[in-house]
Formats: C-alpha cells, structure tokens, sequence
C-alpha cells in the first residue's frame, strides 16, 4: 500500500429515492431507514432478511453491500457489490465503492481498476474516479496508466487528494524531482499525511537530500514489534535514508529487528536489495534474492508491479538470473504492449550467452524506433541499458535509440565504452566530455578511470598515468583504487618501466583481494616481463582454473594462456576458449603449435588459412616465421619476416628475426647488415649487440666479439650467460696461441 485512499463520495451515503423505495420490499426500506440512522447491525440483518425473500433485489443487494461497508467488513462488502453488478451491471454506486475498496487489498487492485474503468466508460470526467483508478495502477506497478490518468487530472484543478497520489506514483516510478515538486504542491494546502511521508522522504533521498529523509522519518518511527504496513515502511525507509547518507551500520541495525519476521519480507528485501546495490554488498544483495522469492511465494496474488520488481532484482543477482529470464518472458507475453519487458528479457538473455548482441540488436531496434514516449518505460529501458557494463558494438544502435529520446547521462557513457572499444577514440573523447559535463559524471570516479584508458589509448601515457595516480590518492571505493592501480600498472609497463608496474599490480591486488582476476593479471605481467617463470605463471592459471568457471572468461585469461608456450596438457582449453573468442590469434597460434608436433604440413596449412584470413595482422606473420624456423624451412621463415618489413620497414622484431634466419642461412654479411639497422634504431638493444658478437666469433673476429660481450652490462642480458660465454672465446683464443688457462694448470 502506497498511502490512505480514503474514502470515495460517489453516492455511498445515498439511499434509495421515494419512488423507488415504494418499489421495494418493507424489509428493503427498514434496511435504509435503519442506515440512515447509523444502526448498521441492524440495517445488515433488515437487508438479509430482504433478499431471503428477493434474491435477485439490486436495491436489497446494494443496502447489503453499503452496510457491510460502514461495518467495516471490508470482505464481505467486497463480495457484496460483486453481487450487486451480477443484477445491474451498470450501477455507478458499487462500482466506485469497489474502486475504493480495490485499494485496501492488493489481490483487490485489478477488480478495482475494473469497476472504475466501467464507471467513466459512463461518465468519462469523473475526476474522483479517475484520481482512484490512477492511484489503483500505481499500486500495481502499471506506472504507464497511471500517469497517463493523472496527466489528465493535473492539465486542470485538481484536488489536493489527486494531487498527492499523483506525487506518491511519481515517486515510487522513479520521477523523484516530478515528485518533490506535486508533494511541495500539496503542502500548500496542509501538512503531508503520514501515510505518504516514506514516498515522500525517497523524493528527498533521490534528489541529493538525505539529511531531509531522515529528519522526517525519525519522529514517526515505531516500535521494532510493529509490524504493519506503515510501521515497516517508515523503518525500512528510515534505513534506506541512513545508508545514502553514508550511515551503513545504523540503517543495518535499524532492520536488524526484522530478520526472520516473514510480516517483514518484502520491506527488508526492498531495503537489503537497496543497500547492496549502493554498497556494492554482495552478501546483502544475495538477502534479499531469497526475501524477494519468499514474498513473492507467499503473495496470493501477486501483482504486476511486484513480479516486475522481483525480476529486476533477481536480474542483478548471477545466481537467480535464468528465473528473473523466465519472469520477464512470462510477463513480455502477458502484457505484450509494454517494451521494456521484451527489452528486458534480450538483454537478460545476452548476458546469460543465450543470444548474442547482434540478435538483441535486431529484435529490439524494431521495438525502439521511435522509442516509447511514456516516461516510465522509457526510465526502465534506460536502466536496463545502463546496467551492462562495457555493453557488445552491435548494441550500439539501440543505445543510439534511446539517448535520441532520452536525456539520460550514463546512456552516454555506456556510448563512450562502445566508441573506446571500437578505437572510435575522438568520438569516445566527445561523449565522456558531455558525461563528465553532468551532475552524475561530475561525482563519477568511473569516468577518470575511463577517461585514463583512453588517454593510454591515445598514447599520451604520462597523462593517463597521471590521472590514475589521482584516483589513487582520492581512493573513492576499494574497487575503483583496484582498478586505478592496475591501471597504472599497465601505463607503467608500456612506459618500459616493468620494475615499477609490479609493485603497483601487487597493491592493487591488497585494495581488492577477494578479486579471482587480479592474480592472473599479475601473473601475465610478471611471465611477460620475465620475473616469474613459465612453471609459475602456470601455477597462477590452474589456481584460477580450480576455482572459477570459464562461461565467462577475463580478459586476462586468454592473454596469460595464449602468451604461455603451446602445451598439450591444455589443448582442451583452447578449445574451450576459441568456442567464445574464435579471433583470438594467440590462441590459434597454440593450437598450430600443437598440431606441428604430430603434423607439420597440415600446421603449415592451418597457418596459411589463418593468415588469409586476416592477412594485414603483422603478427601471423611472426608466428609463421616461427614456425618455418622451427621446421627448418628458412626460405619461408625470411619470407614471412620480410612480409612485415615491406609494411613496416623499421619492425625491429621482424629486423632481429631476418637478421637470425641470415645468420642461420651461413649468410653473414647480410646478418650483420640487418643487426647494424636495429642498433641504428635502438643502440640498447642488447640482443643485436650480442648477435654482432656472435656474428664476429663465427666470422672468426674473436677478440672484437670478446670487447663486444664485456661491453653488455649482465643485467641488460638475464637470459644469457655473458661471463662463461666471454670464458668460452678467451679459452679459444688462448688454446689458438699456444697458452695454458690458469684453469688448466692444476
């Protein structure tokens, strides 16, 4: 129940007319007399009596029903006036008392709807009908028609009553500030009943004021023992209140009293589900999935509204997400008018992997173009929108439908993921400027961090490593300093600077610990910058493997199981993973590695067919040197190296590569020639130093070769043994002279 209805004045307190009383029976007449008198009771008993003798009486049936309602047997006169409409269908009295009475129950609300639609079929201004009706859907999360009903009664007069159900819908279907201002509007004309003081404190709450939530609320909260409906919605609303504004342990101690207490089901899953969210809580948002399964259970009659809300919130939870598909299917076919249930149960099916984004795209494009023009559906679709974090490329046309209707800020950050992941890099600088312009993306600790990738994206990575910096320093949520940090590790990396990105991996991983992603992080950057093995990067993948499922892989994963070498203990893997990311090169590159162990010219065909199909990727032509190296067909190999050089004539890996496969060829002077070029374009690169070194001790240059390898500082070089190399070609030299090594003395 959302606030007092009151009560109706729609000819409840008429009795019959003369003429018609002199119609009906003695019994029937003493009945309205004894009502007139305010004796129910015996009104009640005069009326029963009546239709012993007239069944089928609609005055009789009516007097009935009017007494039972004053008695306040709100059942019995619900049943009444349904007896009522069987002999006179169109009788306005009982339809506007079972308008009214719809709002004392929620299994009565549809009927209710019903009885007023009937009546303003006859009298289509009736203001106080239409004000009931409105408020009636409301109750029953038909936020659409109501709306529409109250838009009709707030273009005039209306009345203070129609006003402040008008503010209650506006609230709870989430128009906070069109709330604040029809509840401002009422109060002109007295104090706000308390009944309506919870919708009225989550308009407060909504609109950045919940210091005002609270200051009203607290005066009215009841006894933890209280467990009726208003009672429960002042401590639960108080609650919601604490937690916004920054209170968590009041407002959990504040519900604490209501655990266990199946009166208090769904009020405590509303809060916990509101709490989790805001605290990013898992433990609280998993309370109340299970509350909102009970009441929903419990419920005799559920309604729209709360089937639409307890999708919602079982949508949010991975555990209870195929149910919340079903309820949104369910519902999409029931009320098939209403879009954003077919919106949401797509996207819900995306994100469970049942269809792809493509497919979303096309089933809902149809639906969006025009998008509705009701404000309530056009809030829920946008929300369902906004949850996907990082949403597909081909989703982006329906984002681009809804942000053309919609003045919503976080559809256009959604928009700059897509436009980031597409390369799109100035159109992505656009829409984060228009965010960042915004209320919300002002106070948004994500759109630095957005904004720091696309800055590394650009190039410019001391500003992106600068700006993660200041989110560090600011540590606004342990997860956005997590993210801040790995961030900054990455930057770092790309600076050339691994020494300084391992440190700052390993911080981010003590801010977010309980996250299974960040060790295979690190464990990618230290194999990559070659400061844990190959074994230990393995054992960091097989931790995660033992404990996590592969439906929905990190990025991370791939990348540390395609940079490892080829191994057929995970040939089942990259199966595994392919089946989701076919493009993934690494991953093929591995699995034609394992094919060239048992069968060279069908992993020389595999790696052909991979090229052709994607034949300006410079990196399958490295791969396919490789390969031909590895099977020792050198012409290939230099082949494929030079492939890349004709595009990029300064590849120093492609350089370094020909230069070996020359070197391998006999063919010196062309080794060295190409070794010379990479030294032109980076003198530190250590690896051509020692291969010129090498180069000079085949060329039998062995004392210039020796200068060569004391020059390579041993720490530039840590795969390779420079002292006992040295040893080896001063050995030679002194063995050539005639000369006995000091070693070999004794």
């Amino acid at each position: 129940m959302l606030g007092a209805t009151g009560a109706l004045v729609l000819g409840l307190e008429l009795v019959a007319s003369p003429a018609a009383l002199a119609q009906t029976s003695p019994q029937t007449s003493q009945g309205y007399t004894l009502l007139d008198r305010g004796w129910v009771n015996d009104a009640i008993a005069a009326f029963q009596a009546a239709l012993r003798q007239q069944p089928n009486s609609a005055e009789a049936r009516l007097g009935l029903a009017i007494a039972y309602q004053r008695a306040g047997r709100d059942a019995d006169a619900w049943n009444a006036y349904q007896a009522v409409l069987q002999v006179s269908p169109q009788d306005s009295t009982a339809l506007a008392a079972l308008g009214e009475l719809g709002g004392y129950r929620p299994e009565w609300q549809a009927g209710g709807i019903q009885a007023l639609t009937r009546l303003l079929s006859q009298n289509p201004d009736n203001s106080v009908a239409l004000s009931q009706r409105a408020l009636l859907y409301g109750y029953q999360g038909h936020f659409s028609e109501s709306l529409a009903d109250y838009d009709r009664l707030l273009a005039q007069n209306p009345a203070p009553k129609a006003l402040l159900g008008a503010a209650q819908i506006y609230a709870f279907s989430g128009d906070y500030a069109g709330a604040l201002a029809l509840f401002n509007r009422y109060r002109q004309t007295g104090p706000l009943p308390v009944e309506v003081l919870t919708a009225y404190a989550l308009a407060l709450q909504e609109t950045g004021n919940a210091a005002g939530a609270i200051a009203l609320l607290e005066p009215e909260l009841r006894e933890a023992s209280r467990t009726d409906d208003l009672s429960l919605g002042i401590r639960t609303s108080l609650a919601n209140a604490y937690d916004a504004s920054g209170q968590t342990a009041k407002a959990l101690d504040l519900l604490s009293p209501l655990v266990n207490n199946p009166q208090a089901r769904l009020p405590l899953a509303r809060a916990y589900s509101a709490i989790g969210r805001r605290q990013n809580a898992p433990d609280l948002f998993e309370q109340s999935t299970v509350l909102y399964q009970q009441a929903l259970d419990a419920a005799p009659a559920p309604s729209y509204g709360l089937r639409v809300e307890v999708a919602d919130v079982l949508s949010e939870w991975p555990d209870t997400e195929p149910l919340a598909l079903t309820m949104f299917q369910q519902l999409a076919v029931e009320t098939p008018s209403t879009a954003s249930l077919r919106v949401k149960a797509h996207l819900l099916a995306y994100s469970l992997g049942i269809e792809s984004a493509a497919t979303v795209a096309e089933q809902l494009l149809p639906l969006l173009s025009p998008p509705p023009s009701s404000a309530p559906e056009q809030r829920a679709i946008t929300t369902a929108l906004v949850r996907l974090d990082d949403p597909d490329p081909d989703l982006l046309p329906v984002y681009q439908a809804i942000a053309a209707a919609v003045d919503a800020p976080l559809l256009t950050y959604r928009m700059a993921q897509i436009y980031l992941s597409q390369g799109d890099l100035q159109v992505a600088r656009d829409a984060l400027t228009r965010y960042r312009d915004t209320d919300a993306g002002q106070n948004d600790w994500g759109t630095e961090l957005l904004v720091a990738d696309l800055e590394r994206q650009l190039g410019d990575l001391e500003a992106s490593a600068r700006r993660y910096e200041t989110v560090i320093a600011a540590q606004p949520s342990d997860q956005a300093t997590a993210e801040a940090l790995r961030g900054l590790a990455f930057v770092r990396t790309l600076q050339g600077q691994p020494e300084a990105a391992l440190p700052v991996y390993l911080a981010a991983i003590a801010a977010n610990p309980n996250n299974p992603d960040y060790p295979l992080g690190y464990a990618l950057l230290a194999y990559r910058t070659q400061q844990i093995t190959a074994a230990q990067a393995t054992a960091a993948l097989d931790s995660w493997l033992a404990s996590q499922s592969l439906e929905n892989p990190p990025p991370d994963l791939l990348e540390l199981v395609g940079a490892l070498p080829a191994d057929g203990a995970r040939a089942e893997l990259y199966q595994t993973l392919l089946a989701q990311q076919p493009d993934d090169l690494w991953l093929r590159w591995r699995t034609i590695q394992l094919l060239a162990q048992t069968s060279p010219a069908q992993a020389q065909t595999a790696m052909a067919a991979l090229i052709a199909a994607h034949p300006d990727d410079l990196t399958l032509y490295f791969f396919q040197g490789e390969l031909a190296q590895s099977q020792g067909d050198l012409p290939l190999a230099a082949a494929a190296y030079q492939q890349v050089l004709e595009q990029e004539p300064k590849n120093l890996g492609a350089l370094s590569a020909l230069a070996g496969v020359q070197f391998q060829q006999g063919n010196l002077p062309a080794a060295r020639a190409l070794y010379s070029q990479v030294l032109e374009l980076d003198p530190e690169r250590w690896e051509a130093r020692y291969a010129i070194a090498e180069l000079n001790i085949a060329d039998d240059q062995k004392l210039s070769a020796l200068e060569q390898l004391r020059q390579i500082p041993p720490e530039a070089a840590p795969a390779v043994n420079l002292e006992q190399r040295a040893e080896d070609v001063e050995f030679e030299l002194l063995r050539r002279r005639g000369f006995q090594p000091s070693w070999e003395r004794y």
